[in-house]
């Protein structure tokens, strides 16, 4: 059949009265599902975003309630920076997240590239191993760690607090890894070894280059997961004093108050600045 016979036999398709109703009802259900996704898509990022513009309008607050909104105010950025146990518990829990965030990448990287490349006897068994941090529900992780920590004869901490958020934050750096090399393209080796290229080079020079966008997006998630933890560090951190903890301790005592949501805002802003930086450098949202 030829193409004038083809648009032909569609233009006479196209001209039953049946048909032209079916494809305008086609039409509408699609713009009904085209103009639906972009609502639900709206009101997903509105959902999300408005505690967070909520928590910005009250730091520059006088009230701790949007309505009645009271005067605009600088002291609640004045008692943040007064408040010295606040500022020493989040160097704390930052110091932790980049210790425990390092820590899983050195331990992290090394073990995706065994899952990705190597076939050996408990294989299988490693890779779901390396899930369960992350499945595991906080509390039972909390207490297990606790458990194993009194036996072995440690202190809790900040070297548990480091273990617990370690094993935590060692899924978010293995499994971008192993899905990185899972798509690599192994000539781009085989290219750099013909051309002289020992396996460190290759290594230094080749892999560890294109997979590192991988390895920087499971590192900045583990940063997170350890530096916004509540419940370990709750049941492993001992004395040890944390941001988390510190800001629970304000909300459940109403001492304080006031610097929490000037401390909040830094965060989110210190944290989106840190994203966009990276995201413009090596697109690290492409293996999370």
């Amino acid at each position: 059949m030829s193409d004038s016979e083809k648009y032909s036999r569609l233009s006479r398709l196209v001209g039953r009265p049946g048909l032209t109703e079916t494809v305008s009802v086609d039409r509408i259900v699609s713009a009904f599902a085209s103009y639906g996704m972009w609502a639900l898509t709206i009101g997903i990022v509105v959902f999300l975003w408005l505690p967070l513009s909520q928590i910005l309008v009250l730091s520059f607050t006088e009230n701790s309630v949007l309505f009645p909104l009271g005067g605009i105010t600088l002291q609640n950025y004045v008692s943040l920076f007064t408040n010295e146990s606040l500022l020493a518990a989040a160097r704390q829990s930052a110091f932790v997240a980049t210790v425990s965030a390092s820590v899983a990448t050195l331990l992290g990287v090394p073990m995706g590239f065994a899952i990705a490349r190597h076939s050996f006897r408990g294989r299988g068994l490693l890779r779901g191993l390396v899930i369960v941090p992350l499945l595991m529900p906080g509390i039972i992780m909390g207490i297990s760690l606790l458990i194993l920590f009194r036996v072995v004869g440690l202190s809790s901490g900040f070297f548990t607090t480091v273990l617990a958020h370690s094993v935590y934050g060692l899924p978010f750096i293995v499994l971008p890894v192993v899905a990185r090399l899972a798509v690599f393209n192994r000539n781009l080796e085989e290219g750099a070894r013909d051309l002289g290229a020992d396996g460190r080079a290759v290594l230094r020079d080749v892999t560890l280059p294109i997979i590192s966008p991988a390895i920087a997006a499971g590192f900045v998630f583990a940063w997170l997961r350890s530096f916004e933890d509540f419940i370990r560090v709750f049941f492993v951190g001992g004395t040890m004093d944390a941001l988390t903890k510190e800001m629970y301790g304000m909300v459940v005592y109403s001492q304080g108050t006031e610097a929490m949501d000037p401390m909040a805002t830094i965060i989110v802003l210190v944290v989106s600045v840190a994203l966009a930086v990276a995201i413009n450098f090596r697109d690290i949202l492409e293996y999370v």
